[in-house]
């Protein structure tokens, strides 16, 4: 679209104030999609795909091209793999699998937020609410190493939840 080679555009030009606030405005406007599909009943299983391929683009290049200049090839390379290693384990392992169990127990720190109505985890929305303070705030280091601890720490609590029901289940 052509939003997301602007915000590309300004990205790649150190423009951090303006990917800050179009980040945000991309961010609205992929949940509009969804929802006007889902509401006037147009959702499709290609509009699915064709969403989440734009996401992994969008958010791969947006990270490739904030890194340009800022930080190193390291965390750039880190960053592009675990966001795509996490969106690969979601959609195909973790909640295809989490949809076959019975019953999904939560426990620990999970647990105590979702009984309180707020679910955690490295989803898009959380991405990009980070990505916009430490844009921001210029702090694009922090940003890439906030982003790839909370990747790792995401997909290990996710799997270790997952094979926890599993067991759970299997023991029924």
């Amino acid at each position: 679209s052509f939003l997301a080679i602007f915000i590309f555009y300004l990205a790649y030009n150190q423009k951090y104030i303006g990917v800050a606030i179009l980040i945000q405005v991309y961010l609205f406007l992929d949940i509009l999609d969804g929802n006007l599909a889902r509401y006037k009943n147009m959702k499709s299983d290609l509009g699915a795909k064709l969403d989440n391929i734009n996401d992994r683009v969008f958010y791969t290049l947006i990270f490739v091209f904030i890194g340009i200049g800022e930080v190193s090839l390291y965390l750039i390379i880190s960053m592009v793999f675990l966001i795509n290693l996490y969106a690969i384990l979601a959609t195909f392992y973790i909640v295809p699998r989490l949809r076959q169990l019975e019953t999904v127990e939560r426990r620990g720190l999970k647990k105590y937020f979702m009984n309180r109505g707020f679910i955690i985890g490295m989803d898009l929305g959380t991405v990009d609410i980070l990505t916009t303070i430490f844009l921001l705030l210029d702090k694009i280091n922090i940003l890439y190493m906030i982003l790839i601890v909370g990747f790792v720490l995401d997909i290990i609590m996710r799997l270790t939840e997952l094979w926890w029901n599993e067991r759970l289940e299997k023991a029924k």
